[in-house]
């Protein structure tokens, strides 16, 4: 077996390589199946394994290099940079997390059957979706054999995917499927997407010259499909063509798409701009392009409308990404600061860390402080926010803590207040032997130096 066949380039290899390049044909709840130089098997991730900041997967189409074992599951060290990638909001994340579709392929076809099924609001966001993936699309029009007529149909089609080839196909007659042989190139990978019962499937068997995927009919009281792929898959047909087929998406949410809603909506950008208020929301203000291209037909209502929703959809996603990738950086800082809680408890044992103060830039070191713990630089009397109580390291501020008084404990000591720039959190350290004497005496008396009345005012008469 070659990897090359299933669209590996070589030059693709990161030259710190560790493990043999693999690429996964199928995913089944957290194990892959993977295709290598050394045969067929199943692989898991394995602890730890690296992968692109801010992708998800590994998905199905995706290089991987892994540790190959013969008798068993191999593991998954790291995924490889994606060329290209579809994804769609998760349907069972409550519409807070990304799933990935497929990666790494060469072109989508975008199927919609002829007929009662033909959607053209749907086709709007496999569409916008399919540029937003890098790769190349092309809308194919099914069950061309099950309808009498269906240029109005195909006229819609391409009036929609303007700039996207568009082909009326059979898989059942072969009508049709000599127009896709630029696309159908050996080594070269095609996903295939659409609704329940759009025929992907059933195409894919026709482009395969057998069956190679299984198939089923359409319900009779409603025309819709039923869910015959339960799980994406890549095959190697005879042709040397890859493919990889989908199951039917009863929910496709927009992720992130806004390059790709521009390319699938040229028609609507071209008026945006060109209003009469440089804000303008297009909800009726005076000087609408948007409206005055809808009242001269030039924009249907229902593109606008579309575009519109699609727009909103991806924002959204994109804030809910934004606060997930913050979310997951904070539990990281908190992980780390827990890793270090635990080697030591600044609580019950001494804290001897020498440290350069982030204020006056001094070097601190523990020799000097006269006590246990080293909490301030004594040059500055500056500190940092890294504790919720005293010594547990848990805070995950890291604000600058301002000295701004002094105040005296039971037993006679002095003790710094201090205020977190960042947070206005407030914290009580006592001082060291070495503090800064001259500092420290200024900050005491400052609220002598600086009363907030004048000290010649007279003292108020006795009644």
């Amino acid at each position: 077996m070659n990897i090359e066949q299933y669209g590996f380039r070589r030059t693709d290899l990161p030259q710190d390589a560790r493990g043999i390049p693999a690429r996964i044909t199928a995913v089944r709840r957290g194990c892959f199946e993977i295709v290598c130089d050394r045969g067929a098997g199943l692989a898991r991730l394995a602890a730890g394994a690296r992968r692109e900041d801010g992708e998800t997967g590994p998905t199905v189409g995706d290089f991987v290099l892994l540790d190959w074992r013969e008798d068993g599951e191999s593991r998954i060290l790291e995924t490889l940079p994606r060329r290209t990638w579809f994804s769609r909001r998760d349907p069972s994340s409550s519409g807070h997390g990304e799933q990935a579709v497929a990666a790494n392929f060469d072109y989508v076809f975008i199927l919609q059957p002829l007929g009662s099924g033909f959607h053209p609001r749907g086709l709007e966001r496999y569409l916008s979706l399919a540029w937003q993936s890098g790769a190349v699309p092309a809308l194919l029009l099914t069950k061309a054999d099950a309808v009498e007529d269906f240029t109005d149909q195909l006229r819609a089609a391409e009036k929609l995917a303007a700039g996207t080839g568009v082909f009326a196909v059979s898989a059942r007659t072969g009508y049709g499927l000599d127009q896709l042989a630029d696309y159908l190139k050996p080594g070269r990978t095609v996903v295939f997407l659409g609704p329940s019962g759009a025929g992907k499937s059933t195409l894919v068997n026709a482009l395969a010259g057998g069956e190679v995927m299984r198939t089923s009919g359409i319900r009779e009281k409603d025309g819709r499909g039923r869910h015959t792929t339960t799980h994406r898959q890549l095959l190697l047909l005879e042709n040397g063509v890859l493919a990889i087929d989908t199951p039917g998406m009863r929910e496709l949410g927009m992720w992130e798409a806004e390059e790709g809603i521009s390319r699938g909506f040229p028609d609507v950008e071209e008026h945006l701009g060109h209003c009469r208020f440089s804000d303008c929301s297009h909800q009726g203000e005076p000087g609408c392009a948007v409206a005055e291209a809808i009242r001269r037909g030039e924009l249907s209502p229902e593109r606008w409308e579309s575009y519109r929703k699609l727009r909103e959809e991806s924002r959204l996603s994109g804030s809910k990404a934004d606060f997930l990738r913050e979310k997951q950086r904070r539990q990281k800082e908190l992980s780390k600061t827990l890793r270090q809680w635990k080697k030591a408890d600044y609580r019950h044992e001494p804290c001897m860390e020498s440290f350069t103060c982030k204020v006056c830039g001094a070097l601190v070191t523990p020799e000097d402080a006269g006590s246990r713990h080293r909490n301030h630089c004594p040059r500055c009397l500056s500190s940092v926010h890294v504790d919720n109580r005293p010594g547990d390291r848990a805070s995950l501020c890291g604000g600058t803590m301002d000295p701004i008084g002094v105040w005296v404990r039971k037993d006679g000591e002095w003790a710094l207040i201090h205020r977190c720039r960042a947070c206005g959190a407030l914290s009580s350290n006592r001082i060291a032997a070495d503090d800064n004497p001259a500092l420290l005496m200024s900050i005491a008396v400052k609220p002598l130096a600086e009363p907030p009345f004048p000290l010649w005012q007279a003292a108020p008469k006795k009644p």
